[in-house]
């Protein structure tokens, strides 16, 4: 799997399950569509992933870190309010994230030799 492959299933996924909880709470709360807007940034940083360009690289691997730090976050904070559900679904976005991570780092050793 490439970088690029795993940055596409991130960003979608980011994208569809934070529609789907917005769409699917009780409680309309911003929150939960900040994965959303985080996606569709990886989303366009895609492209230049497909390109090779090592800026664009690097600034998806920054935002995919701080998606990662506030799905940390949200997960804490609703595990403390007893909400499986939402915890579980950013539990999703935090696998990929976390997988989307150590495929870049596999690529980036993979490509230094």
């Amino acid at each position: 799997m490439t970088f690029q492959k795993s940055n596409l299933i991130h960003a979608t996924v980011s994208i569809f399950i934070s529609l789907w909880m917005y769409y699917d709470s009780m409680n309309k709360d911003f929150g939960l569509l900040i994965p959303f807007l985080f996606g569709v940034v990886l989303l366009s940083l895609n492209n230049g992933i497909i390109l090779d360009n090592i800026q664009q690289r690097n600034a998806a691997l920054g935002v995919t870190l701080l998606l990662l730090v506030f799905i940390v976050y949200m997960i804490f904070d609703f595990a403390r309010h007893d909400d499986v559900e939402l915890t579980a679904w950013f539990g999703v976005m935090a696998c990929t994230s976390f997988l989307s991570i150590v495929v870049f780092l596999w690529a980036k050793m993979k490509k230094s030799y």
